[in-house]
């Protein structure tokens, strides 16, 4: 029989279960791979934040949540959600946006209702959804990976337009051409549909404050695309440094959210 860990045990036990894989999970398929004195949106982003940093610095973060953690009892509160998206999410997504040539104020009109939101004040759904649904179009944008994708359409056109006689000349214009027009349409369908698609779960789950119907939005993947629209998908020089900063940020600023939670 199975039997929980001595103290002396709990962080290699915890240390062990984050290397196996704790993203991914929510309350109704919680698997052995997650801990059931742990809610199941805090697993994911644990789980994610721990995946997403070098091994090193994985460990020592790893090691500060687990002290929250114990800290908290286990007994984590959706505010540090809202905390971390306050003040760190939001303004980091707000500075990519502007980098990568959108707008900040979407990200900072949802930073504002996590704010309102920790102060007490019950924000209704629908002004969630309005402030969710912009900011998270930007975010799908940059997250998207036009580079590849625009490379592989390219490819696949060229190929098809060298099979039907198009002369080498010719077939380039026309990869160019259809390469940059079907990767553009995608990249819109994509940040659009799962823009609509997550604005209206998170407002939900927001509103009624209700922490299993949050981690049924799969927080873990809005990480992942988080740390990329920071990072940039373009395939330049550095990207992967700034994939790794952009989780070790994000990551940094989610311990702090639980080292400022009162027990």
């Amino acid at each position: 029989m199975s039997r929980t860990p001595a103290a002396a045990e709990a962080f290699p036990y915890f240390l062990a279960q984050l290397e196996a894989g704790m993203a991914g999970r929510d309350e109704d398929d919680p698997g052995p791979r997650s801990r059931p004195d742990l809610p199941a949106w805090a697993a994911q982003l644990v789980g994610v934040l721990f995946d997403g940093q070098d091994a090193a610095a994985a460990q020592d973060w790893a090691r500060r949540v687990h002290g929250e953690l114990g800290r908290l009892g286990g007994r984590v509160p959706l505010g540090v959600v809202h905390d971390w998206h306050a003040r760190v999410v939001a303004p980091m997504l707000a500075e990519a946006s502007v980098r990568h040539g959108g707008a900040a104020g979407p990200h900072h009109a949802v930073g504002l209702l996590h704010t309102r939101t920790l102060a007490g004040e019950r924000v209704p759904e629908a002004d969630w959804t309005a402030a969710l649904e912009p900011a998270l179009r930007e975010v799908y944008r940059h997250a998207y990976g036009y580079a590849d994708a625009c490379a592989t359409a390219g490819a696949q056109a060229h190929a098809y337009a060298i099979a039907n006689g198009f002369g080498e000349e010719r077939a380039a214009e026309f990869a160019e051409t259809y390469a940059q027009l079907n990767t553009g349409a995608n990249a819109r369908s994509y940040a659009d549909a799962s823009a609509l698609a997550n604005a209206r779960a998170l407002a939900a789950a927001y509103t009624a404050g209700d922490a299993r119907a949050y981690a049924r939005t799969y927080p873990f993947a809005r990480v992942q695309a988080y740390a990329h629209a920071h990072a940039g998908r373009d395939g330049a020089a550095g990207q992967e440094e700034r994939h790794r900063a952009a989780y070790g940020r994000l990551a940094d600023g989610l311990a702090d959210s639980l080292a400022r939670t009162a027990a």
